[in-house]
């Protein structure tokens, strides 16, 4: 049986490295030619275009593994039924569940070694990349996941410590310099966000620096007038979506504690707790397709089902998504419920077969 499961294990896990070549193939070239629009923007070449795609590829490698897993299934075990392989599995007394069994673990194998990319090395290299990506712009901005973000306006250098994709910063640290880089003010405000084409910070404290000393006051809010808006951070602030597990759960604690409306970050969070789950049950979906009323389907045709089954589930995970967001449905609700259709749905084929 151990040669059987190494069999099984490794044509399924050759399909589903073909497809994910192919569809990773797919988007870096798109993303390639997307980021050549920026070449000659101040200094960003087509070296840098090259290198941030790269950088992107194990974040797309985590967020196509779903479909990846489920068509590379359908394909790696369509191939042995259309060889006759299956039939005489089971003739000689392998029962279906003990073939999903052997499928299942390399599945699982494949599931956590995507998620460790996802999790460990996609986040940081997407936080690198896009650093990368603006300095080479000239966006006069970087951002660590240690120090928050820094830029610089005029004669001025901010520092973020915090920043979130719909405008708001929290510590938020001004330190202005004249023409003799000598420090003149700092402001420092532990909120801040931007409206009406400004940011407002609130409970600030000014410290200016003069030839007759050091003067601090204490500010209920100021209006600060600055270059750096929320469209130009957005060019090195990662999305709920592009985060790991690990920093969602720190960015919701602090959101919890401060008081803020945190919907998005909860969702992003669960979401990305679901996706292991989610990429198992697309394994487990492909094998009751293969055993019904695909036995005779071509690889062609398979090929097709498998992509409109994968998409389908994308598209119904992202609808849903929002439309929680929208109607206030618990975020966990929210990103589970299409992982627990998929196995439903597994469920009632499977019976169907035996």
């Amino acid at each position: 049986m151990k040669l059987l499961d190494s069999y099984i294990a490794r044509t399924v896990a050759g399909h589903i490295g073909t497809v994910m070549l192919v569809l990773l193939a797919i988007y870096f070239f798109s993303t390639f030619v997307s980021e050549m629009g920026d070449v000659g923007k101040g200094d960003y070449t087509v070296l840098d275009a090259l290198l941030f795609t790269l950088m992107q590829v194990p974040l797309y490698t985590y967020q196509l593994f779903p479909l990846v897993a489920l068509v590379g299934t359908m394909l790696g075990l369509g191939s042995l039924a259309n060889t006759s392989e299956l039939t005489v599995m089971r003739a000689a007394g392998v029962s279906i569940r003990r073939i999903m069994v052997a499928v299942m673990k390399v599945g699982l194998m494949m599931v956590v070694a995507v998620t460790v990319v996802g999790e460990l090395i996609a986040p940081r290299l997407e936080v690198q990349a896009q650093m990368q990506r603006a300095e080479a712009l000239g966006k006069d901005i970087s951002l660590n996941t240690k120090d928050g973000l820094w830029a610089r306006d005029g004669r001025s250098f901010i520092n973020i410590e915090r920043l979130l994709v719909d405008g708001r910063a929290s510590n938020v640290r001004i330190y202005r310099f004249d023409d003799n880089h000598s420090l003149r003010e700092t402001i420092f405000a532990p909120r801040g966000i931007y409206q009406d084409d400004a940011w407002q910070l609130e409970q600030v404290v000014r410290t200016r620096v003069t030839p007759e000393g050091v003067d601090s006051r204490q500010l209920g809010e100021l209006r600060w007038e600055s270059s750096l808006e929320p469209g130009v951070i957005d060019v090195v602030a990662i999305k709920p979506e592009n985060l790991s597990a690990r920093d969602l759960w720190e960015y919701l604690r602090y959101m919890r504690e401060n008081g803020l409306e945190d919907r998005r970050y909860d969702l992003a969070f669960w979401v990305r707790i679901m996706i292991p789950f989610a990429t198992a049950g697309m394994v487990l979906l492909a094998v009751p397709f293969v055993f019904g009323s695909m036995r005779t389907v071509s690889i062609g045709q398979r090929v097709m089902l498998g992509a409109l089954l994968g998409i389908g589930f994308y598209l119904f995970n992202a609808i849903f998504n929002r439309v929680g967001v929208v109607y206030d449905i618990p975020p966990f609700l929210a990103a589970s419920l299409p992982t627990f259709v998929v196995y439903i749905l597994w469920g009632v084929m499977m019976r169907r077969i035996r």
